[in-house]
């Protein structure tokens, strides 16, 4: 249990200092021409928790988004573009923690003037425990929905806000769900 508390204490850390780093120094490196928004990036995200569950849940991850082939060009200034997510962290709830990971497709609708992109998806996930205090998320077996939001703050620095489902639909017979509010920090390439 030590150990994933120094990884969570580690990550909570990186996950606030370095946005709030990268924007104060890079806002002076903001221009009308910034480069499109794109989601072939990796980085760090983490989060809490609503109160539909029993316990409070948090969650850490490292994850890595590719393009995959195609998009469409919506209007002037919005385009439409798939991509493919991989995640693997830890969730901590109820005084019991265990590894989290999934691998899935998204889209990603970027627009004004690519500062901005929306993001969905649906992942197949594992979890490496069900029980959770008083929460039962009922197998290993999950998948996770998100929408989110990202801000292309500089050509390589890429900050957002997530808001994700997690749920077996009712493969098992317990199916609390768990909704997350996450934050997140990308390195673009």
């Amino acid at each position: 249990m030590l150990k994933f508390k120094i990884i969570e204490v580690i990550m909570v850390r990186t996950l606030l200092r370095a946005p709030a780093a990268a924007l104060l120094t890079s806002l002076a490196l903001l221009s009308a021409d910034a480069p499109a928004f794109d989601r072939q990036m990796f980085g760090l995200r983490g989060g809490i928790s609503d109160k539909r569950n029993h316990e409070d849940f948090r969650q850490y991850e490292a994850f890595a988004a590719l393009n995959l082939p195609g998009s469409w060009k919506l209007g002037s200034d919005w385009t439409l573009a798939p991509y493919l997510e991989a995640n693997a962290g830890i969730l901590i709830g109820g005084g019991a923690s265990a590894f989290v990971g999934s691998i899935g497709p998204g889209l990603s609708f970027t627009g004004l003037r690519d500062r901005i992109s929306i993001c969905l998806g649906v992942n197949p996930t594992i979890i490496g425990g069900r029980e959770f205090g008083a929460d039962d998320l009922g197998g290993p077996f999950q998948f996770t929905s998100h929408i989110g939001i990202d801000f292309n703050i500089t050509r390589h620095f890429a900050a957002g806000y997530r808001l994700q489902h997690m749920s077996n639909f009712v493969f098992y017979d317990s199916n609390p769900g768990l909704n997350l509010h996450m934050i997140e920090a990308a390195y673009r390439f």
